[in-house]
């Protein structure tokens, strides 16, 4: 009997510390704050720029033709930071926080990504950006695409990676990671921890090994600003009703300009297969596709250098650069 009443106590006293650990998530106590964030995210060369009601981080580098990176959800500009090193010594390369990620603040509802369309057009008339070059990732490469189907007098050409032109399939996730999102979904909305993060992104890699901390650290500190997550819910749900309801193949087919397409053969979110129909759908442009057997949804933060290098060649015929 005392036994089983130690027993007792022990497993009331575990549930009553797993209670408090998850309550004290739920309130947001372990959520960095912005200004913590900012301190330790937005250092130089960054910037902020008011674009009507939003405030966006940007980084502005270097002299010549414009390179303008988008990145992809749940991401922010530093997935560009090996890029941005290697091109601004020739080009100039922006890159900036698209609401509702990093460490841009937008006050009004998200409109998905056409209302992203909109405040890149505030922007680059802001910003008096001429004609310039998109580089987009994943769901930034759509943006990407559907900014320059608006605005073709603007976009010289495109270099996208994992592009989406609908509705990415379903991923499937390991049972850990499953039961990660149905805690966070179901207990604790407003905060994932790093070691989410950790897993997640090396299952995003081709070689997990590729992984460096400092990336985990600022997936995990921009993503659990306080109010982030209910940002992105919104985000989505506003997708789902606008740009996934119909794709973006349409777009895709009304751009004229060079594309180069640059795809992890192991990416578990967008297959290899894909890249083949996006090809396709740009039906009215001159497409390079090149593919990379080991790498997954991030070829510019997995294998910089030799995407990178691919990236450089493209541009190169695009603004008739001789080496």
């Amino acid at each position: 009997m005392k036994i089983l009443r130690w027993t007792g106590l022990g497993t009331g006293a575990l549930l009553l510390i797993l209670a408090l650990f998850l309550g004290s998530m739920r309130l947001g106590l372990w959520n960095p704050s912005y200004e913590t964030v900012k301190t330790r995210q937005a250092t130089p060369p960054s910037k902020f720029v008011k674009v009507g009601d939003v405030l966006l981080h940007v980084r502005d580098e270097g002299q010549g033709p414009v390179l303008l990176m988008l990145h992809s959800s749940m991401s922010n500009l530093r997935i560009w930071d090996a890029y941005a090193d290697r091109f601004k010594g020739r080009y100039r390369v922006i890159r900036l926080d698209w609401p509702p990620y990093g460490l841009s603040v937008d006050p009004k509802p998200s409109t998905g990504l056409g209302g992203v369309v909109k405040l890149v057009e505030r922007f680059v008339d802001q910003e008096k950006l001429g004609q310039f070059t998109l580089i987009g990732s994943s769901s930034g490469a759509t943006l990407s695409v559907l900014y320059a189907a608006a605005h073709p007098e603007r976009v010289k050409a495109l270099a996208l990676s994992t592009l989406p032109l609908a509705a990415p399939p379903q991923t499937e996730f390991s049972r850990w990671e499953k039961a990660m999102i149905w805690t966070h979904e179901t207990v604790v909305p407003n905060y994932y921890p790093k070691f989410y993060y950790k897993s997640v992104m090396a299952s995003l890699y081709g070689e997990p090994s590729r992984l460096k901390p400092d990336v985990i650290d600022w997936y995990y500190e921009t993503n659990n600003i306080p109010g982030g997550f209910a940002r992105v819910r919104e985000y989505y749900e506003a997708n789902k009703k606008a740009v996934w309801s119909k794709g973006a193949g349409k777009e895709a087919a009304s751009i004229k300009v060079p594309v180069l397409l640059q795809w992890g053969d192991r990416d578990p979110v967008l297959a290899a297969p894909l890249a083949d129909k996006a090809v396709a759908q740009f039906s009215n442009a001159p497409v390079t596709l090149i593919h990379y057997p080991d790498v997954s949804h991030y070829p510019m933060i997995e294998l910089p250098g030799k995407t990178g290098d691919d990236l450089e060649a493209f541009l190169n015929k695009v603004y008739g650069v001789t080496q």
